[in-house]
């Protein structure tokens, strides 16, 4: 994926949705945007559970 991070690609995905709610998305871009939110959504929730499972393995070697 090209140079993205977590708060870029929740930021862009509140824009799309936004856009959604308004009814600013034509019917010619509504499948673009959906299928971009559909990698940005796929993208956050694998950073999030990565994060999550390093931050597990940490918590485990510090014995907390």
């Amino acid at each position: 994926m090209e140079n993205l991070n977590y708060e870029s690609a929740a930021k862009e995905l509140e824009t799309i949705l936004e856009e959604l709610k308004s009814d600013s998305i034509t019917i010619d871009k509504l499948a673009e945007k959906v299928e971009r939110a559909s990698v940005l959504l796929k993208y956050c929730s694998d950073k999030l559970r990565t994060t999550e499972n390093k931050v597990n393995e940490v918590i485990q070697k510090l014995g907390l």
